[in-house]
C-alpha cells in the first residue's frame, strides 16, 4: 500500500470514527473547549500584560535636570552627549521658564513663587530610552550623574521595577495555574478516549489477528483525537469572536475588559492560532496516551 493510500484510510476512518462514536466525540470536545476556554483568560491575560508593559515602554521618560551653574555650551554639550548615545531615542529640551510656566497652573504653586520671587528651576532634558534599552538604564544614569553639570538624573526607577516584577509574577501564577488546568484536562480526555478504545477492543483485536499493522490500528484513532481537539477549539475561537464582536460594548462597559477588547488585531489572532494549537495538541495527545494502556499495547 502506497503511502497515499494509508494517509487516506487513516484521515478517513478517523473522520468515521468521530461519528460513530457521537456521544464521547461531543464529550471530549466540550471538555476540550472548557479547558481552552479557561487557558484563553490567562492567555489573554498575558497579552494584555505585554500590551500594556510596551505602551509602558514607549512612553517611559528620563528627566536630566542641568545644574543652575549650567552655561548654554553645557547644555548643547549634553543634548549632543545624549543624542549620540545608542540607547536613547529621542531628546527634549524644557527650559526653566516652560517648567516654571507649567508649575504656576497649580494655584498653590503660583503663590509659593510669587513669594519666592524668582524661578528656582533649572533647565532639563526629557529623554526617551528605546524599548529595548528600558529595562537597564542604570549605566547610562551613572554616566549622567558623572557629569558636574547635570545636577539630578529621575527616571522612577522603583516604580518602574515595581510594575516589571509584578509582570513576572503574573505570567508565573498564570503558567501554573493554566498548566495544572492543560493537565487535569489531559487526564480526563484520556480516560474519556480510552473509554471510547474500550468500546471498539474487538475491532482491534480482529484487525491484530488478521494482521493489520500499529499504523492501521492506531493511525485512524489518533487522527480522531486531533478532530475532537480541533472541534473544541475551534468552538472557543467562534465564541471568543462572537463575543469580542457582538458583545464588546457591554463587556467593556460592565466587565471592565477594555484593555483585553483595545488588543490589536493581530493580538487576537496569536491568540486563536495558540489556542487552536492548544486544542490539537490536547486532542492528539489524550488519544495517544489512551492508546499507552496495557492492554492496548498487549494486542498483537
Amino acid at each position: 500500500m502506497s503511502t497515499s493510500s494509508r494517509l487516506f484510510y487513516v484521515l478517513k476512518e478517523g473522520f468515521l470514527q468521530l461519528f460513530r462514536s457521537r456521544g464521547l466525540s461531543t464529550a471530549v470536545i466540550v471538555i476540550v473547549a472548557s479547558t481552552l476556554l479557561q487557558l484563553s483568560f490567562f492567555l489573554g491575560l498575558s497579552l494584555v500584560l505585554d500590551h500594556a508593559l510596551g505602551s509602558a515602554r514607549e512612553k517611559f521618560q528620563m528627566a536630566v535636570f542641568l545644574a543652575p551653574a549650567a552655561q548654554p555650551s553645557d547644555r548643547q554639550r549634553i543634548q549632543a552627549l545624549l543624542l549620540a548615545d545608542p540607547r536613547v531615542a529621542s531628546v527634549g529640551l524644557v527650559t526653566k521658564e516652560e517648567a516654571l510656566q507649567d508649575f504656576r497652573k497649580d494655584p498653590e504653586i503660583d503663590q509659593m513663587v510669587e513669594a519666592l520671587g524668582e524661578n528656582p528651576l533649572t533647565d532639563s532634558f526629557t529623554v526617551v530610552l528605546r524599548k529595548d534599552a528600558v529595562e537597564k538604564p542604570d549605566e547610562l544614569v551613572a554616566k549622567l550623574r558623572q557629569d558636574p553639570q547635570i545636577e539630578e538624573v529621575d527616571y522612577g526607577k522603583n516604580e518602574w521595577e515595581t510594575v516589571s516584577n509584578l509582570t513576572h509574577v503574573a505570567r508565573w501564577v498564570g503558567l501554573v495555574i493554566g498548566g495544572f488546568i492543560f493537565l487535569t484536562a489531559l487526564f480526563i480526555i484520556s480516560n474519556t478516549l480510552s473509554l471510547a478504545l474500550w468500546a471498539r477492543r474487538e475491532d482491534f483485536i480482529l484487525m491484530a489477528r488478521m494482521g493489520a499493522p500499529t499504523w492501521m490500528r492506531w493511525g485512524p484513532y489518533l487522527w480522531e483525537g486531533l478532530l475532537q481537539g480541533l472541534g473544541g477549539a475551534l468552538l472557543v475561537v467562534l465564541l471568543m469572536e462572537a463575543l469580542r464582536r457582538g458583545a464588546g460594548e457591554a463587556l467593556q462597559k460592565y466587565a471592565g475588559l477594555d484593555m483585553l477588547l483595545a488588543l490589536p488585531a493581530g493580538d487576537w489572532g496569536r491568540l486563536y492560532f495558540t489556542l487552536v494549537v492548544l486544542g490539537v495538541f490536547l486532542g492528539f495527545l489524550g488519544a495517544f496516551l489512551a492508546l499507552q494502556r496495557k492492554w492496548v499495547r498487549e494486542i498483537h
